[in-house]
């Protein structure tokens, strides 16, 4: 039997998580929290020296950080799922406070979870937030592993990632090989420039292909089936680096048939334009790199699709983007990118505040003179509200 909390437990339980939530937001947002004696977090403004696998460990020395893992499934009956599942790290302190209670956090995590069942068009969607202390939640500094409340991201000793997590009572177990090498991304490649102040930027890097099998509930509580398809990682790090006109994001990336990898993003200002700054990354199968500026892409918009759970600023269904063509004229690379669904939809009003849609997509056109399809997955930010309104 589960111990019963009494009135006055719960409402202490309550309080911590509604707390932790605050401080949370207040973190995004770059609100000050006070310390016996504050500290600056440091900022990304110079190219750095990546070392990895310790890399894809904490750098909690930056205000936020997150490991952002989509990917494209089948089951053995060739089925097809997608999922994502994100853990967020929000800095309050740049090193740990001295207080000698050990709930008291330096930093706040966040999971979001995404699960796509492409044969039964259907989508749900999960969230939390807890303080980075004992075993609730955090992240080891010089290896991968990032865990919040039973949800885990670990590098095993021979090199696999293991993760572990479950939405909406849908519980994944899944295993991840990379095929290649980490991605960075940049014009100086690692350091990913969001606008054009000093500290508007991130260090950003990919592991795009990442070999993925393991186990699924398509329902909750129901059987698990074997599943197997690729992951493609993200990991960011910085510290304020946004401006005030920007008011959300549309970032694509795709894993096609013929060894591509592509990742682009538009950040789009309130004027209607889009920042300067904007970029994307690519790779083809034999290795090479290609920074991609902001002239060298193209993205339009299709179609539309009218959300019936959030609204726009104005008060109306939230209309996000629902079909594109992507081109880049430089390398002849044209693709028509469609959802998989048309509602991946993560409404998020008890953790970050921010809702989103993050879908699996199919991508299908050429590179060069050849056709090529894939899968990958679109992030659609600030059409339900500009982003930092949200937080």
């Amino acid at each position: 039997m589960k111990p019963q909390r009494s009135p006055g437990t719960q409402r202490t339980t309550q309080y911590i998580f509604y707390e932790a939530v605050l401080c949370f937001l207040c973190a995004l947002c770059g609100l000050s929290v006070r310390s016996e004696e504050p500290k600056d977090f440091a900022r990304a403004i110079e190219p750095r020296v990546f070392k990895f696998p310790e890399d894809f460990g904490a750098h909690p020395a930056y205000k936020t950080e997150w490991w952002y893992l989509t990917g494209a499934l089948k089951t053995e009956a060739g089925e097809e799922l997608g999922y994502q599942a994100t853990w967020f790290r929000a800095g309050l302190l740049p090193e740990k406070p001295a207080r000698e209670s050990n709930l008291a956090p330096r930093d706040l995590y966040l999971f979001h979870g995404g699960f796509s069942d492409v044969a039964k068009q259907s989508f749900a969607h999960d969230h939390l937030a807890c303080r980075g202390v004992s075993t609730w939640a955090g992240a080891d500094e010089q290896r991968l592993n990032v865990f919040l409340l039973g949800r885990t991201l670990t590098r095993e000793k021979d090199g696999a990632w293991r993760m572990k997590f479950e939405v909406k009572g849908r519980a994944f177990d899944l295993t991840l090989v990379a095929e290649r090498e980490p991605l960075l991304h940049g014009e100086a490649p690692g350091l990913s420039r969001k606008g054009s102040e000093p500290g508007q930027a991130s260090y950003y890097v990919s592991v795009p292909r990442l070999k993925t099998s393991g186990t699924v509930q398509r329902e909750p509580g129901g059987p698990a089936v074997k599943v197997s398809g690729l992951t493609w990682f993200d990991q960011e790090f910085g510290s304020g680096q946004l401006a005030q006109d920007q008011v959300g994001w549309d970032w694509f990336s795709a894993q096609l048939d013929d060894g591509t990898d592509l990742m682009l993003y538009h950040l789009r200002k309130e004027d209607g334009g889009i920042e300067p700054q904007s970029s994307g990354t690519l790779r083809f199968a034999d290795g090479r790199r290609a920074h991609l500026k902001r002239d060298a892409y193209a993205i339009e918009i299709l179609d539309h699709w009218t959300s019936p759970s959030t609204k726009d600023e104005k008060g109306a269904p939230a209309k996000y983007p629902a079909k594109w063509k992507l081109t880049v004229p430089g390398e002849k690379i044209e693709l028509e990118v469609t959802p998989l669904l048309p509602d991946q939809e993560l409404v998020t009003p008890g953790t970050s505040g921010v809702n989103y849609w993050e879908g699996l997509c199919k991508f299908e056109g050429r590179v060069g003179e050849k056709k090529v399809s894939g899968r990958g997955y679109v992030e659609l930010v600030g059409y339900a509200g500009r982003f930092l309104k949200g937080i």
